[in-house]
């Protein structure tokens, strides 16, 4: 019989079911039947959580929580009753507070009460980037906080950590790099409300898209509530909802350049997908992305529309060798620093070292 590990998260995603199916490979992975993405659920999801874990902890080898919030707090304080190992993965807006852009869960008091209890209560913390751990921001000129990160927000916090990038299958995310057409740009940005439209830079994809007619913009991940909000829109811009993974990767395959305009990311999934398939990357010079992107692509370095357009204007200008030489550096970089297998193997050295 497979050895047993809990995997608890407030919602499922595409990046979630990827780390459950790499520790399924070697052990037997148990998860919550319920999600925490109904704010007026909270109190009843306690009780859940607590039921849950007084069925399935006994016997487990681990505890797994993806992002610090709420459900992370019974989890960590059970491992240290039990024993049992109990790792929390901060993936993003778990790390970072930006009130006046209404964005990130350390904004929150009590979230951020919730988050600091659990990170000092569980037995490791295995973020997805360094610059989550603390770095510097100077990119968004009205940000709140000059740093960002745990450890500058709870500086007193002695939990150990180790920083596990997300992995990618070069295999599985690849295509014809001579597909690609000619001045199409992509981004991929789950936005459900207005809010996100800023903190996601959908705002400035749509301000490009009226700058540059000849080219093609399309945005996946905006909801048809948001995308209603959004009122009359170029027509050389389409937004979509979450597509099925063959077509999602049909887009990038077809898309020269992918956009990553966010004013605040953890390590950006659909970036490093796109890089794979050989989009060109562009993206703002926060969190993991100058690390992700190296010298494959580009940086912004403001959330300014002339800024930015100036910027497009100059890449246009590439010359088609540049662009193709650049593609193919993109998904070797990924491939080569991102890999699936490197995650797969940081989680099983965790668990199997004594």
């Amino acid at each position: 019989m497979k050895d047993k590990v809990l995997f608890i998260f407030p919602g499922k995603s595409a990046f979630i079911n990827k780390d459950i199916g790499i520790l399924s490979r070697r052990y037997d992975v148990i998860t919550p039947d319920h999600t925490w993405e109904n704010k007026k659920s909270t109190p009843l999801n306690f009780l859940k959580q607590l039921l849950f874990l007084i069925r399935n902890l006994k016997g487990s080898k681990a505890v797994f929580v993806m992002f610090g919030g709420y459900w992370s707090l019974l989890p960590a304080l059970s491992g240290r009753f039990t024993g049992i190992p109990v790792y929390i993965i901060p993936g993003g807006t778990d790390c970072v507070s930006f009130p006046s852009l209404g964005y990130g869960s350390l904004r929150k008091p009590l979230m951020r009460t919730f988050i600091k209890w659990s990170f000092s209560l569980c037995t490791e913390l295995l973020p997805v980037h360094q610059s989550l751990v603390m770095s510097d921001y100077d990119y968004h000129p009205g940000s709140d906080y000059r740093k960002q990160g745990f450890m500058y927000f709870f500086p007193k916090l002695r939990t150990p950590y180790r920083v596990i990038h997300n992995g990618f299958d070069p295999e599985f995310f690849k295509g014809d790099p001579g597909a690609k057409k000619a001045g199409s740009f992509i981004a991929v940005a789950p936005v459900g409300n207005m809010m996100r439209v800023r903190v996601k830079g959908v705002d400035l994809v749509i301000g490009l898209a009226r700058r540059f007619p000849h080219c093609s913009f399309t945005i996946v991940g905006v909801s048809g509530e948001v995308s209603a909000q959004l009122g009359p829109l170029p027509s050389n811009l389409r937004l979509l909802e979450w597509l099925p993974q063959e077509k999602f990767i049909g887009l990038l395959e077809e898309s020269l350049y992918v956009l990553q305009l966010s004013i605040s990311e953890g390590f950006p999934n659909a970036l490093c997908e796109a890089m794979l398939c050989h989009c060109i990357p562009i993206g703002s010079s926060v969190g993991p992305i100058p690390d992700i992107i190296g010298d494959t692509g580009y940086l912004i370095d403001k959330p300014d529309q002339d800024y930015l357009s100036s910027r497009i204007g100059e890449i246009l200008a590439a010359d088609p060798t540049t662009r193709r030489r650049m593609g193919s550096e993109a998904r070797e970089r990924v491939a080569s620093l991102f890999h699936i297998n490197r995650r797969e193997k940081a989680f099983l050295d965790l668990l199997e070292t004594p």
